[in-house]
């Protein structure tokens, strides 16, 4: 047997922790960026969703919670008769958000308050809102 190197196990141990580390750096970006995304009331994709659901059940439940939400929301807005109703339902929705601060919870409202925003400003550059009285 011609063995040229053996390495020592704790070396073996530090380049396998190292690689972990690493790991869970990448882990803890992405994350962070969906977080970002959310933040900013943009939609998820479903690959991002996936990920939460296996790495941040906590932050996928958030996810699907602003998912529903949200749709609610421009289902409503579908519904709307003028636009003063649904900038009247716009405005309804942020003060319910905007009354529930007292409880706190300051980052999941802020999720979604930015959230109906963003489906207003969609919602508004459509068509549908264009041919409303």
């Amino acid at each position: 047997m011609n063995i040229k190197y053996v390495q020592p196990v704790s070396e073996y141990f530090k380049t396998m922790q190292s690689s972990k580390d690493a790991r869970a750096t990448k882990d803890e970006s992405r994350v962070a960026s969906i977080r970002n995304t959310l933040m900013l009331g943009k939609k998820l994709r479903t690959d991002d969703m996936d990920y939460l659901q296996r790495h941040d059940p906590n932050l996928h439940q958030q996810a699907m919670s602003l998912s529903m939400e949200r749709q609610a929301y421009e289902d409503a807005l579908q519904h709307s008769r003028s636009k003063a109703d649904a900038n009247y339902y716009n405005t309804f929705k942020l003060m319910q958000i905007a009354g529930q601060l007292k409880q706190g919870g300051s980052e999941e409202l802020l999720m979604r308050s930015n959230a109906i925003q963003e489906a207003h400003r969609e919602f508004v550059r459509s068509s549908k809102y264009a041919s409303l009285r």
